[in-house]
């Protein structure tokens, strides 16, 4: 079978602190919401606790890539086979979901576990200045070779 990418795609992943503003700008815009609302204040501290308690999880798992189960490398070989890792060093080859988004400044993508019980978290990529010609590489191929079928 010929080389469907002349060179292997490999992406570290970073920490970015856009998405952690991002994350954090969300919950507090959802905590004054619920703090407009006409509950009792009991119901409304109980929601404002879960949505930071949801997004600390979030901005822990995906900004930050603190948990055991943040992604840390993502790499495409040369015949188009994705693989991706954790932190906990485990190694996954999953499906790419068509509910993938690829954008210049971001990419989203969902994956779907090859015979998993569990459902693979996204990956979330973002743009800088140290991944960008990866990032750029990647997006290409997604377009290209991937998101086609």
């Amino acid at each position: 079978m010929p080389a469907i990418l002349p060179q292997a795609i490999q992406i570290k992943l970073m920490t970015t602190q856009l998405l952690l503003w991002m994350i954090s700008g969300v919950s507090i815009a959802c905590s004054a919401i619920i703090l407009l609302q006409p509950i009792a204040l009991v119901f409304k501290l109980g929601i404002i606790a879960l949505i930071l308690l949801s997004s600390a999880y979030y901005i822990a798992r995906d900004a930050l890539l603190l948990l055991p189960w943040s992604w840390q490398t993502l790499e495409v070989n040369t015949k188009g086979e994705l693989t991706i890792s954790n932190k906990r060093g485990q190694q996954f080859q999953p499906a790419l979901a068509s509910s993938t988004f690829i954008h210049a400044a971001g990419t989203l993508l969902n994956v779907k576990g090859n015979g998993l019980k569990l459902a693979l978290p996204p990956i979330i990529l973002m743009t800088n200045a140290n991944n960008r010609d990866e990032l750029r590489r990647l997006r290409v191929w997604l377009r290209w070779f991937k998101l086609k079928t």
